[in-house]
C-alpha cells in the first residue's frame, strides 16, 4: 500500500513547480545584453521594468511585472493609453527617466529590464538590487526590438512564447503588405509637439539612418523642403501641436501631401513610447484602418485637421 502523503507535504513538493508558468523552464539561463552576457541561475520570476517596450513585452510573454517605470515624475507622461487597462495592477517604481530605488528594492525583483540610453549611467546601481539586463529601447529599431522580444523570452522561462509572438509578427506585417499599394509615394513620419516637429526615419520602431540617428528634428522650412506626398503626424490630444501653427503659413500649403489631401494622424503616446509586440498589433491595425497603407484619403479620426 503506497503511503499517504498530507495535503501540506504534496504542496511543498509541488509548489515551485506551480509557480512555473506554463512552458516555462527552470534550467539556467545566459543571454547577450548591451553590457555583455547576463546569467541567471534560473529564469525570472519578479520583474522590475523601467521601460514600457519592456512591460509590453512581459504581458505579451503573459508575464505581470511586479514593478514598473509608469510615474510621471520629471515630466513622463504614463503608460500609454494602450497600456493602461493592463497595468492597473502593477507597483509603480518611478517614472522612466526617474526610478526609484527604493521602490525597486521593495519590489524585491530577481531581474531589471532597463534602457541602454536613458539608464547608461544609473544601471550599475540597479544591478546592486538585482541582476539587470541592458537592451536598447528608446532608440532602437523594430529588428533590435524583436531581438529583446526573444531575449527577455529566454531571461523569464518563456522562449516559446517569445517565438511564437515573432511567428505572429511576420504573418501580421505580410497581412498589412497586403494592403498596402504598390509604388506609393514617399511618406515623412514626424512626432509632433507644442514646440518641435520630429522626424522617425526608417531605423526607428514606428517608420536611412542619417549621421547615426533615427530620429532628427526639421522646422517648417525643412519640411517643404523634404515636401513629402504623405506626412504621418503622431500627436497628442492634449496638447497643441506646432502644425497648427504652421497650418496658417503660406508654406504649408505648398506641400504636395496638402494639396493631395493626404496628412494622417495618429495617437503619439500610442505610436511612439510602447514598442513592444502588442503595440505592433495596434499600429497595423490603425496603418489599415486608417487607409495610409492604400494612400487613400484619411479614414474618420485620422485626417489632420489644424
Amino acid at each position: 500500500m503506497p503511503d499517504r502523503i498530507s495535503r501540506p507535504a504534496l504542496l511543498t513538493a509541488l509548489l515551485p513547480a506551480l509557480l512555473l508558468a506554463p512552458g516555462a523552464s527552470a534550467a539556467p539561463v545566459s543571454v547577450p545584453t548591451d553590457r555583455g552576457t547576463l546569467s541567471l541561475p534560473a529564469p525570472a520570476r519578479r520583474v522590475v521594468a523601467l521601460e514600457y517596450s519592456f512591460v509590453d513585452t512581459l504581458l505579451a510573454l503573459g508575464v505581470q511585472p511586479v514593478g514598473a517605470a509608469l510615474g510621471t515624475q520629471g515630466g513622463d507622461r504614463g503608460a500609454p493609453p494602450y497600456l493602461r487597462p493592463k497595468v492597473g495592477g502593477i507597483t509603480h517604481t518611478g517614472s522612466r527617466g526617474q526610478p526609484s530605488l527604493e521602490a525597486m528594492a521593495a519590489a524585491r525583483p530577481d531581474l531589471i529590464l532597463a534602457d541602454a540610453l536613458v539608464h547608461r549611467d544609473s544601471a550599475a546601481g540597479f544591478a546592486r538590487l538585482a541582476p539587470t539586463a541592458v537592451f536598447p529601447s528608446r532608440r532602437a529599431d523594430l529588428d533590435e526590438l524583436n531581438n529583446q522580444t526573444l531575449q527577455i523570452g529566454r531571461l523569464v522561462g518563456r522562449e516559446a512564447a517569445a517565438r511564437q509572438l515573432l511567428a505572429d509578427q511576420k504573418t501580421l506585417i505580410a497581412k498589412a503588405r497586403a494592403f498596402a499599394r504598390k509604388n506609393a509615394p514617399t511618406f515623412v513620419a514626424g512626432v509632433v509637439t507644442p514646440t518641435s516637429f520630429t522626424v522617425h526615419t526608417q531605423g526607428s520602431f514606428a517608420v536611412p539612418v542619417r549621421d547615426g540617428q533615427t530620429q532628427f528634428e526639421t522646422s517648417l522650412e525643412g519640411l517643404v523642403a523634404l515636401n513629402p506626398q504623405t506626412p504621418v503626424l503622431f500627436t497628442a490630444p492634449d496638447e497643441k501641436p506646432v502644425t497648427d501653427t504652421w497650418a496658417k503659413n503660406p508654406l504649408w500649403q505648398k506641400l504636395s501631401a496638402v494639396k493631395r489631401g493626404r496628412v494622417y494622424t495618429f495617437e503619439r503616446d500610442d505610436w511612439t513610447r510602447g514598442r513592444g509586440p502588442t503595440a505592433l498589433k495596434l499600429m497595423t491595425a490603425q496603418a489599415i484602418e486608417s487607409r495610409f497603407l492604400q494612400d487613400a484619403a484619411p479614414a474618420r479620426g485620422y485626417q489632420y485637421q489644424p
